[in-house]
């Protein structure tokens, strides 16, 4: 068997080791691998890993750390024919891991990616029979010819050709250079004789979306055959030119599958928020891709420089911009219900959402509709503190959208939009909604724990919100083992009935659930039907012990989403991947974990000078340690220079919640320096007229109000302030809470005050 990522010939005809390739490899699979719930599945069915290793792997707090040890299980306890199997396994979920499409891919995908340009540009009328070819041999299917067929131009139905037999992998693109061949043996014979000649360098200089006239953007005009390329700025180009090499630089394959935050991409390279986000919901669909081709086209417009595009894109930490697995999957479910609506015939006549409008019906318009019920029920999880019983799942989609509107996770402006989408319900409002409803569920699945910077206030104080919202509670956790023994693998298997697998997936709940409350007598749920498991989980969730101050209210409230959309009932597979995901997320949140009872929250930080703050993250924690807790803040900024960043840090000690804002800082404006310093306390910064500092004017009330009376000055007390100065672009600062104060320590690339 060929390896992926590896070159053979020069070896004659011996291929490498797989455990060598593998362990060769490992940087680029650590840094892939962030959803390994996929791989752990498809391993421990094929009989590659033991119990003991899958929940040794899933005890890592991580991505990082799990992806380290499932590859030293590898490598320590599989001989090689064991590797080849884990290989294949990781070939068969290929679809979860779009950054390794590259390494994973055959010559044959590597040859067609490479040829992708050139092939859309000379299969010209034969993309009809090639396409008819492909569907009747089974590659392509009624829906998927029906998109190509749809397309309004040549060049733009082999691109969507070709993007869907790479999205199928080596069977499907050896498929399409043999009808090729059949069809056109001309080209056929071309490409084999000079496959070269169509490679990426040459596509890219030949289809660059920047002219090489100065201060134009424009489409290259390639052939007379087709207008595709005249429409390179208004966001309908296929693949090509400046956008490929994002879409490398991103490691993005078409049909891969949503995976990242484009809107997020747009403010990382400089364009504002706004901006961004406004281009996307006007010309771009869901995809990865398409939303990529409009962010390109956008800043191309405004700023006609592709080099300063791809080192922006280059520079930027893709950390950043990728989404959760769950997020992924949710938007695949979403791209689900735009295929329904476009098969719906009748979706032309209007459906307005009604109260209780969520029957189980197999329409696909129905279905498509209860899909937005679903999905809109996963946003309330994730960004209501307290998900009460106005949002249960069953309720007005409306109303939902309404109950949003409280929350600082979403951004009010997206929330406005998708009512007055859903109210006037016709067809085109429905497929807004559908980029509206992509937009927010990227917002709130990233796969690092980050914040939104609002807009600078009074020219340079960012307000920070969370991306995703932490629910502190007095829930400690349970001890791993037990979690272990109640969580049975055989739930997260492939079995060959889908009603046996959702049967599963809740009774795997209702065990973990009989762990955090164990009701008085044990019932053995092994024999009995989906129903009555479903109303033993009703039962348990009524107790104390799930109470929003006892337990996460999101994870109660998608379980409570498990038990309502029945896959089975609704006819969609990919809702029980889901489903299987919250049992496993389920799982992770009961183990013991700081998280549950402490939080450390960044409000604001003040830029002290011209630069630009661009990201605030969590590295790393919170950790309990030293009779403290410890958590390490990243600051991503324009250029360095110096900030105050305000905190405070919030939990349950003892089952008794706390806040913390001590130390407290003033904030005196109209004060001259020595008469600051003649008050006490730590100064921390001055900016103009204005001064921070840290008590020591504690106990002097009266003598600081005379010193601003006779200076004509005021104060403002403004809870806990540090200053960060910063020596590169990155830093990072250790926040320890501790004895009721809080305290900051330089990490990297920074000093602190």
């Amino acid at each position: 068997m060929e390896l992926p990522g590896t070159d053979t010939s020069s070896c004659q005809g011996e291929t490498q080791p797989v455990k060598s390739h593998l362990l060769q490899s490992r940087d680029i699979l650590v840094e892939s691998l962030y959803n390994l719930a996929p791989l752990l599945d498809r391993a421990l069915a094929s009989g590659l890993l033991s119990q003991e290793n899958y929940f040794d792997v899933r005890a890592e707090k991580t991505p990082q750390e799990r992806a380290r040890r499932l590859l030293e299980v590898v490598h320590a306890e599989l001989d090689e024919s064991g590797a080849r199997g884990f290989l294949e396994c990781l070939k068969s979920c290929q679809q979860h891991y779009p950054r390794l499409k590259t390494w994973l891919g055959s010559d044959t995908e590597r040859q067609l990616k490479a040829q992708l340009s050139v092939l859309c540009s000379r299969v010209g009328y034969s993309i009809l029979p090639v396409s008819l070819a492909l569907f009747s041999s089974g590659i392509l299917t009624q829906f998927e010819l029906d998109q190509v067929q749809a397309t309004p131009t040549m060049y733009q139905q082999t691109n969507q050709l070709l993007s869907i037999c790479l999205s199928k992998g080596e069977k499907a693109c050896c498929s399409f250079y043999q009808a090729l061949n059949s069809e056109d043996p001309q080209l056929a014979s071309d490409i084999r004789e000079d496959p070269g000649a169509s490679g990426p360098a040459e596509d890219l200089s030949a289809l660059s979306l920047v002219s090489t006239a100065p201060s134009t953007v424009e489409a290259v005009q390639d052939t007379g055959e087709t207008d595709a390329e005249d429409k390179l700025v208004s966001g309908n180009n296929p693949l090509s030119g400046v956008l490929q090499q994002v879409l490398a630089l991103l490691d993005v394959c078409p049909g891969a599958g949503p995976s990242l935050n484009v809107c997020e991409l747009g403010v990382a390279v400089g364009l504002p928020r706004r901006t961004v986000r406004e281009s996307l919901l006007e010309e771009a669909g869901v995809g990865d891709v398409s939303q990529l081709r409009a962010l390109t086209t956008l800043f191309l417009h405004k700023t006609q420089d592709a080099g300063r595009l791809l080192a922006r894109v280059r520079e930027c930490s893709t950390d950043r911009v990728l989404l959760s697995g769950r997020g992924g999957l949710l938007l695949k479910l979403l791209l689900e219900a735009e295929a329904l609506f476009y098969t719906d015939t009748n979706l032309c006549t209007g459906h307005t959402l009604q109260d209780g409008d969520h029957q189980r019906d197999q329409d696909p318009k129905d279905r498509a509709l209860l899909i937005f019920s679903y999905l809109l029920w996963e946003i309330t999880a994730e960004a209501l503190e307290d998900c009460g019983p106005g949002a249960e799942p069953g309720g007005d989609v409306k109303a939902a959208v309404r109950l949003l509107k409280g929350s600082a996770c979403v951004q009010a402006e997206l929330l406005q939009e998708l009512e007055e989408c859903l109210t006037e319900g016709g067809t085109e409002s429905l497929l807004q909604s559908i980029r509206v409803l992509a937009q927010v569920l990227r917002d709130l699945f990233p796969l690092q724990d980050s914040w939104r910077l609002s807009p600078p206030a009074d020219g340079a104080v960012y307000s920070c919100h969370p991306h995703r919202l932490h629910r502190v509670t007095s829930f400690l956790g349970l001890a791993s083992r037990i979690t272990r023994r109640a969580l049975c693998p055989g739930s997260l298997l492939e079995t060959a009935s889908l009603p046996s697998q959702y049967r599963e997936v809740c009774l795997g709940i209702a065990r973990l659930l009989d762990r955090v409350q164990p009701q008085g007598g044990a019932t053995d749920l092994s024999q009995a039907p989906t129903s009555t498991i479903i109303q033993h989980i009703h039962s348990i969730l009524s107790l104390p012990a799930f109470r929003p101050q006892a337990f996460d209210a999101g994870a109660r409230h998608r379980i409570l989403a498990v038990l309502e959309f029945d896959p089975v009932l609704l006819g969609l597979r990919l809702l029980l991947d889901l489903h299987r995901d919250t049992l496993m997320a389920l799982g992770q949140y009961l183990k013991p974990c700081e998280q549950h009872s402490f939080q450390l929250v960044p409000e604001t930080v003040q830029i002290l000078g011209g630069a630009v703050l661009s990201w605030v993250g969590r590295v790393r924690g919170p950790v309990a340690i030293d009779n403290g807790m410890e958590e390490v803040l990243r600051f991503v900024t324009s250029e360095p220079t110096s900030f105050l960043v305000r905190v405070f840090c919030r939990g349950y000690d003892e089952g008794k919640y706390f806040e913390v804002h001590e130390p407290r800082c003033v904030r005196v404006s109209g004060l001259g320096e020595e008469e600051a310093q003649a008050l006490g306390g730590t100064g921390l910064a001055r900016e103009g007229n204005t001064v921070w500092m840290r008590e020591g004017w504690q106990g002097q009330e009266t003598k600081l109000e005379e010193v601003l009376e006779r200076h004509s000055a005021q104060a403002h007390e403004e809870g806990c302030y540090f200053k960060v100065t910063s020596s590169g672009s990155e830093c990072e600062v250790k926040v320890i809470c501790k004895s009721g104060r809080l305290s900051a320590v330089a990490e990297r690339n920074c000093e602190v005050v």
